[in-house]
């Protein structure tokens, strides 16, 4: 139980699920190709994370004494290894999709060392690693389909969407990254921070609807993020007056994730 905590069992899942959507909506068909799309993500995804909290350990012990590593639930020895593990796993397992799912995955297990190690506390280029990395789930199942652009669009959709959020996340997060000498947008530019979090996030509505008018998804999906790009304009709203909502968007975004799957195992629909 304390392992499935520390590589954040559900989030590698939903990652897992996100690949399966590009393939899908990619004119991908084989079940064992999606399958190792959603182990390889598995496996890359919690190498990540467990890899951000072996370099957070101290400041867990502060901030998150009961995480499975400050708590002492999981040693750091067993931490690394199962590291290595999951790195060796999720890239072995990517050679058997393609050339590009291998240096995809590759990439992406750099730039989580990368982003553990040194830009997790410099945060304005750590957001657009955190986005390009939420976003690449979908560019990674397509890799393996025969059509790459309808996932492109999802890819920068979700790129936008999570790099607003990961700004308004830090808004609300100033006065602990100023303690913890985190270097932040809205620490360095204070609250001009919020509109342009509220810039990208309008980006990533005005690109939703393309599935749509290309015809990839039905009317299922249009009607489906319609609302939710009415709800996240509310957020944002909300975010200008200086309200929490980064928590809420991200909720708004797991909905959207679902949207993505039920519109491409049903496209028509």
């Amino acid at each position: 139980m304390h392992y499935l905590e520390l590589i954040r069992f559900k989030n590698c899942v939903l990652a897992g699920i996100s690949g399966i959507v590009g393939y899908i909506i990619s004119k991908g068909s084989s079940p064992t190709i999606a399958l190792l799309i959603f182990l390889v993500i598995f496996f890359i995804c919690g190498f990540g994370n467990i890899i951000n909290d072996i370099y957070d350990i101290e400041i867990d012990k502060i901030n998150k004494p009961h995480r499975p590593l400050p708590s002492g639930k999981v040693s750091l020895k067993e931490a690394k290894i199962l590291a290595i593990s999951f790195l060796a796993v999720g890239l072995l397992l990517s050679i058997f999709i393609n050339f590009l799912a291998f240096l995809i995955a590759f990439i992406n297990s750099l730039l989580l060392f990368l982003y553990a190690r040194f830009f997790k506390r410099f945060k304005p280029i750590g957001n657009v690693i955190v986005s390009y990395l939420t976003g690449s789930t979908f560019l990674f199942g397509a890799v393996a389909g025969k059509n790459f652009y309808p996932s492109f669009i999802l890819f920068l959709c979700s790129f936008l969407a999570t790099w607003g959020r990961e700004i308004i996340k830090d808004y609300e997060d100033i006065e602990g990254d100023k303690k913890e000498n985190v270097v932040s947008l809205p620490i360095l530019i204070n609250k001009k921070a919020l509109y342009i979090a509220t810039f990208l996030i309008l980006l990533a509505i005005i690109l939703s609807p393309l599935p749509y008018i290309l015809k990839i998804f039905g009317k299922f999906y249009l009607l489906g993020v319609l609302v939710c790009d009415l709800l996240l304009l509310y957020l944002c709203y909300k975010a200008l007056k200086n309200r929490e909502v980064s928590s809420d968007i991200k909720k708004v975004m797991l909905v959207i994730v679902l949207i993505f799957l039920i519109s491409s195992v049903i496209p028509s629909f």
